[in-house]
C-alpha cells in the first residue's frame, strides 16, 4: 500500500470502461481523433484497470471525459449570458405584440373618451384613460 501523500490507484469496472468508451465514440464522431488512435485509446480503454489508465487517455482531449472515481466531476453548464447589443444600438424590445402595441391602444382609449364625451356630455368618460392605462400596465406583467 502507498504511504504518505499518494493514494492507492482505484480500481474501475465495466461501467466506467463503458463510459469512456462511449466518449472515444464521440471524439471520434467529432473528428479530433484518427482511426488509427481510436483504435488505439479503444484498446487500453478496454483493459485498463485503474482510473488512471482512462483518465491519460483523455489528457488531450476537451470535454466528454469519462467520471472516474477518485477525480473531480465535470462542473454543470452554466446558463447563458444575456446577449448585448453594440455600442450605439439599441436592444430589441422582450415586451411581445402587447408592447408594440400598448401605445396604439393608448391613443384608441383617448379618442374613444373624447367621442363619449362629445355624445353624452359626462365627464366621467375620461376616467377610461387612466383606467386603461392600468389594465395595459397590468397586462404587461
Amino acid at each position: 500500500m502507498a504511504t504518505g501523500e499518494e493514494s492507492s490507484p482505484l480500481r474501475i469496472g465495466h461501467a466506467e470502461r463503458t463510459a469512456a468508451q462511449q466518449a472515444l465514440d464521440e471524439h471520434l464522431a467529432a473528428g479530433r481523433l484518427g482511426i488509427d488512435e481510436y483504435a488505439d485509446r479503444s484498446a487500453v480503454a478496454a483493459n485498463a484497470v485503474v482510473a488512471a489508465d482512462l483518465a491519460a487517455l483523455f489528457t488531450d482531449l476537451p470535454q466528454p471525459h469519462p467520471e472516474l472515481p477518485g477525480t473531480p466531476a465535470a462542473p454543470p453548464p452554466t446558463a447563458p449570458l444575456p446577449v448585448t447589443p453594440p455600442p450605439g444600438e439599441v436592444a430589441p424590445s422582450t415586451d411581445g405584440a402587447l408592447g408594440r402595441t400598448g401605445p396604439g391602444l393608448m391613443g384608441v382609449a383617448i379618442v374613444v373618451a373624447i367621442g363619449l364625451f362629445l355624445l353624452t356630455r359626462q365627464g366621467g368618460v375620461f376616467l377610461l384613460i387612466p383606467l386603461a392605462a392600468v389594465l395595459l400596465w397590468f397586462s404587461r406583467r
